[in-house]
């Protein structure tokens, strides 16, 4: 496989993505509907709800494989404009499977679709764990996971679907609660905020990892994995969010304090979300290399940076 298309290479797991592959020699290509911030490899500006546009990239591009990530991607955003959610999210991975079965291609299709599918669970989960999602972009996630089977089932379709566990790193949107906090620290560090961190539920326990280390999975999936099969992408070491949140005060000088706010927290918050990548892990021999305490230290040193 020489030819990478990658969707939503202007995110923040594409631009990683697209960055790592090129390293490793790939030739790469990218659909973005917003500029990206970097520009690596041959570039489309497309909106994947519009299917001819779509079409008429994959004809041209004649991928090798594609990773589709584009979507829309927050959950509060989900709930905010459902129409919207499902459009990009459902509809849009249905016009990429739709443009490479008319295209007659072997495209490898990596379709990335998120550990919120499961819902909420007090087990570690695997692929076969029962799937209750419990907001709507979870949701759209697992409707376009029935929807790929449907392709790699009925027209052949060569299609692997990832579910990544919680992942975080330099670069990721402050909406998420690591890079807002160390953000947030950074700025008390100068004199920029008061010294105060206001939170939602941080007694959740979830799996994280380096976003690094999802590359590395992402890459290894290209090859390794089977069509039609769903694969968990996590640690399988449950991480209490307030315990985090202590570890990156604790890389400063400064007494700061954390206080609940109610308004923070969300009713479809998963209080545990643990997973068990032994089916990847058995294929590719995959698992975390990058302690997490050094993601954590790196992005206070990212926006410690950026203030300065």
């Amino acid at each position: 496989m020489n030819k990478i298309l990658i969707t939503g290479i202007e995110g923040f797991v594409g631009s990683y993505l697209a960055e790592y592959l090129q390293k490793k020699k790939y030739k790469i290509f990218g659909i973005h509907f917003v500029e990206p911030v970097k520009k690596i490899g041959k570039l489309y500006r497309c909106d994947i709800r519009d299917y001819p546009n779509t079409l008429k990239i994959i004809k041209e591009v004649k991928p090798d494989a594609v990773f589709h990530l584009a979507a829309q991607s927050s959950v509060a955003q989900g709930e905010k404009n459902i129409l919207n959610t499902f459009s990009i999210n459902v509809q849009g991975t249905l016009n990429i499977l739709e443009s490479i079965r008319q295209s007659n291609m072997k495209s490898r299709v990596v379709y990335i679709s998120s550990c919120a599918v499961y819902g909420q669970s007090n087990i570690k989960l695997t692929e076969n764990s029962n799937t209750k999602p419990i907001s709507f972009y979870a949701t759209s996630k697992l409707c376009s996971e029935k929807i790929c089977q449907y392709y790699a089932n009925n027209y052949g379709l060569n299609i692997v679907m990832l579910r990544p566990f919680s992942h975080t790193g330099a670069g990721q949107s402050e909406h998420f609660i690591f890079p807002r906090i160390a953000k947030r620290v950074a700025e008390i560090e100068v004199g920029l905020a008061e010294p105060l961190l206001t939170v939602g539920n941080i007694d959740i326990r979830h799996d994280y990892m380096d976003v690094l280390d999802i590359m590395r999975a992402y890459e290894l999936a290209l090859t390794k994995c089977k069509s039609g099969e769903v694969y968990n992408i996590t640690s399988g070491k449950p991480r209490r969010i307030r315990k985090e949140i202590e570890y990156i005060i604790s890389l400063t000088n400064k007494n700061i304090q954390i206080e609940s706010d109610n308004s923070l927290i969300r009713t479809n918050d998963i209080s545990l979300l643990t997973g068990s990548a032994q089916k990847f892990r058995k294929l590719t021999g995959w698992k975390p290399q990058i302690n997490f305490h050094k993601t954590l230290a790196g992005l206070l040193n990212y926006y410690r940076g950026k203030i300065n």
